[in-house]
C-alpha cells in the first residue's frame, strides 16, 4: 500500500493555481487581497525550523489597477497567498477549490520594464521571527507562553499545547546563557527542542507542539521494467547516491569543559573505545571520527548531543532526488519509498525538501530530496 495511487496512469490532468497579493496592515487590519496574473511560480517547502519560500514572476502589463507596477514600487511591506490543486471545474472554480501552499511576505520585487516582468521573492511568516532580535529570556513564562507571546506580538495565532516548565529552568538544565541577542526565531526552535516539539508556521499561525505524525504509507516512487527490457516509472528524473565515508561507520566525540573541574566531559557515540592494557584508547579502525567541542555540558548532556550528531550525520548517507508531476498528498512528514531498481537504493527516506512549481512551459510539477542511512549500514563500535 502506498499514499499515492499506482501504476501511475496516462491520464490527462487540469491543475489550476491561484496568486493573491495584500499590502501591510493599517491598524491592525489587513486591506483586501487581490487576485493577480502570473507566469510561473515555485513553492519550496523546508523541514521544520526553517522558513519555506516562494517565487513568483508576475507580467506588469495585466496586472490590475489596485495593484500596478507603481503600486509594487512603493510598498514596504507585502504579501503573496499561493494556492493550486485540481478543481472539480477547471473552468469556473474558486480559492476554496484549492490548497494554500504558502502564505508569506516579499522580502525582495524585482522590475524589469524591458520585459513588464515582476519578480517577486520571500518566506513564509517564519520572516518575523527570524528578522526580530531579542535579549528578553521570559524566565518565569513557559515555553508555551513564550510562544504565544511572541507569535500575538506580531498579530499571527499560537496552536499547540500548554507546557508547565518555566523557561529559566530549562536554560539551567541546558547549561546555556541566553543573554545574548539573538532571533526570537532562535529562541522558539531552542524552547521547542528542549519540549521535544517541532516549530513551524503555516499561514498565520505558529505551530508549536508535537511534529505531526507521518502517514501510515509511504509514498511510492516506483521502477519497473518489463520482460523486453523497457523500463517505466511515475517521476520524470531520479538520482540516488550513497555516502562511502558514512558507510563504513561514524563515531562522534563530544568534548566539553566542565562547569566544576579543570577536566573536560567527554561523551561517545554510538560507543566510547575500548582501552588497552596500557590504558590507551584502541583505534577506531576505518570508522570515520567527528569531535565536538561544546562548553557546559554535562556527561548525559555530552551523551545526548553525540547521539543527536551522528543521527544528522548518518542520515546523510543514502540520497534521492526527484522530479514527478505534483500532487497535494505528499507531505514534509511522509515517507518516500523507491522500489523496483534492484539496488540498495530501495528503501525508505525521510523528505527534507520538496518544491512545488507551476510554469506555462512546464506544467505542475514538483522536486523532492530526501536523505536516510542504509539499513544495513552496522554502527561503528
Amino acid at each position: 500500500m502506498s499514499l499515492n495511487d499506482l501504476p501511475a496512469q496516462p491520464i490527462a490532468r487540469r491543475p489550476r493555481a491561484m496568486v493573491k497579493v495584500t499590502g501591510a496592515a493599517k491598524n491592525g487590519v489587513y486591506p483586501p487581497a487581490v487576485i493577480v496574473p502570473w507566469e510561473s511560480w515555485t513553492v519550496d517547502n523546508n523541514t521544520f525550523y526553517q522558513a519555506d519560500t516562494f517565487r513568483v514572476s508576475i507580467p506588469s502589463s495585466v496586472l490590475p489597477d489596485e495593484v500596478n507596477s507603481n503600486w509594487f514600487s512603493s510598498q514596504s511591506e507585502a504579501f503573496i497567498e499561493i494556492l493550486a490543486g485540481f478543481p472539480n471545474d477547471p473552468l469556473s472554480f474558486t480559492e476554496a477549490d484549492l490548497d494554500s501552499l504558502i502564505y508569506g511576505r516579499i522580502d525582495d520585487i524585482e522590475y524589469d520594464p524591458v520585459s513588464t516582468m515582476i519578480s517577486l521573492t520571500g518566506r513564509d511568516l517564519t520572516a518575523v521571527f527570524i528578522d526580530a532580535k531579542t535579549t528578553i529570556q521570559y524566565q518565569n513564562l513557559t515555553s508555551s507562553q513564550v510562544a504565544a507571546k511572541l507569535a500575538a506580538s506580531h498579530g499571527l495565532s499560537v496552536s499547540g499545547p500548554a507546557t508547565t516548565t518555566p523557561a529559566g529552568s530549562l536554560y539551567a538544565r541546558d547549561h546555556v546563557s541566553m543573554t545574548d541577542r539573538r532571533s526570537e526565531w532562535d529562541l522558539l526552535t531552542w524552547l521547542a527542542q528542549q519540549e521535544g516539539f517541532a516549530c513551524y508556521v503555516t499561514g498565520r499561525t505558529l505551530n508549536f507542539g508535537p511534529r505531526p505524525p507521518a502517514p501510515p504509507e509511504p509514498y511510492e516512487l516506483r521502477w519497473e521494467v518489463d520482460d523486453k527490457g523497457r523500463p517505466s516509472a511515475n517521476v520524470q528524473y531520479l538520482r540516488t547516491s550513497r555516502s562511502l565515508t558514512v558507510a563504513k561507520g561514524i563515531t562522534v566525540v563530544v568534548k566539553s569543559p566542565s562547569l566544576k573541574t579543570s577536566k573536560a566531559v567527554t561523551g561517545y557515540y554510538p560507543n566510547k573505545p575500548k582501552t588497552t592494557q596500557a590504558g590507551k584508547a584502541s583505534p577506531f579502525g576505518n570508522t570515520q571520527i567527528y569531535t565536538i567541542t561544546r562548553g557546559g555540558l554535562d556527561q548525559a548532556g555530552a551523551d545526548k548531543l553525540a547521539a543527536k550528531i551522528h543521527r544528522e550525520i548518518t542520515q546523510h548517507e543514502m540520497k534521492l532526488r526527484a522530479r514527478l508531476p505534483a500532487d497535494s498528498i505528499l507531505t514534509q512528514t511522509a515517507m518516500v519509498r523507491l522500489t523496483g531498481t534492484g539496488t540498495k537504493f530501495d528503501q525508505d527516506y525521510y523528505v527534507d525538501g520538496l518544491s512545488r512549481s507551476m510554469s506555462i512551459d512546464e506544467g505542475y510539477v514538483m522536486d523532492i530530496s530526501a536523505k536516510n542511512i542504509n539499513p544495513e549500514t552496522v554502527p561503528s563500535i
